[in-house]
């Protein structure tokens, strides 16, 4: 689902989600994507603002979602500000199914931008990926796209497709154009990805919501429309991780390769990063 929100307004955008919920289900989505925040908007001054805003998991304000997709047997990965138990603000992704809750995942990896300025990395450890009748479902959110360990995990926990809402700028197109597809093929999964079109407090978001496929093929683009976005896929393609190209003689183990004892330094918090500098840039 491609579309703005109404900044600081959850009670509206919670009924426009719930009529996207049903006009999904109309056409026989099975999953639907909203982006990040997208109960809330982004685009938040200051950290009053972001804690007055932020709602705890619970919160009867929910409901609505909770009853349209038990209503509808669609699932639906929603954006919003949550409040923990903690008295923290997380940028926290709620998957929600006709069972009831499927999980959630707290945005791990934080820009300095917008409601991101205001809130705390997620670290409770929640299970990330989950079961649906169609498939295994990870998340990640945004700026977790720029860490492969971060969609490795998912693929190595069994995900089938990865969703991911996000609030893209404008500048990030390499990340529609090249990231998107290069980590789906690195993991052999889809990604099914959620951006706005739209302006908010002074910045441009990009749009280009898509669903990638593991052989990095673009199922659907969505360019800078507004709306609901359907696209059918094969799960099956993801769950081969064996590549046969010449039988005998070229043969691909995208995980069994793998030799997890030689990549320690990449947890090690000991090691020091390489040097770095923030600053502007800018592509021609």
């Amino acid at each position: 689902m491609q579309s703005g929100s109404v900044l600081g307004d959850v009670a509206a955008n919670i009924d426009t989600a719930v009529n996207e919920v049903i006009s999904a289900a109309e056409r026989g989505a099975d999953l639907l994507v909203f982006p990040e925040c997208y109960l809330h908007g982004y685009m938040f001054a200051d950290a009053d603002a972001v804690h007055q805003a932020a709602l705890p998991l619970d919160d009867p304000a929910l409901l609505p979602l909770h009853h349209v997709v038990r209503r509808t047997g669609v699932h639906a990965v929603l954006g919003l500000l949550e409040r923990g138990t903690d008295g923290y603000v997380y940028n926290t992704a709620l998957a929600l199914g006709p069972a009831g809750t499927l999980g959630h995942y707290r945005k791990q990896h934080i820009p300095f931008m917008g409601a991101d300025r205001f809130v705390a990395p997620g670290d409770d450890g929640a299970p990330r990926v989950f079961d649906t009748p169609f498939g295994r479902v990870g998340m990640m959110i945004c700026f977790d796209l720029r860490f492969p360990e971060s969609a490795r995990e998912l693929a190595l926990a069994g995900a089938d497709i990865i969703v991911m809402p996000t609030a893209w700028p404008a500048s990030a197109t390499l990340l529609a154009e090249l990231v998107t597809r290069v980590r789906a093929w690195e993991n052999r999964v889809f990604l099914a990805i959620a951006d706005r079109p739209d302006e908010e407090g002074g910045l441009r978001f990009l749009g280009r919501s898509q669903i990638v496929g593991p052989d990095a093929d673009i199922v659907l683009d969505a360019g800078a429309e507004t709306g609901t976005f359907v696209a059918e896929v094969q799960l099956e393609r993801a769950r081969a991780k064996e590549l046969v190209f010449i039988p005998g003689e070229y043969e691909v183990s995208i995980f069994g390769a793998r030799r997890p004892g030689r990549y320690a330094a990449i947890t090690d918090p000991s090691l020091p990063a390489p040097p770095s500098r923030v600053g502007s840039w800018r592509s021609e």
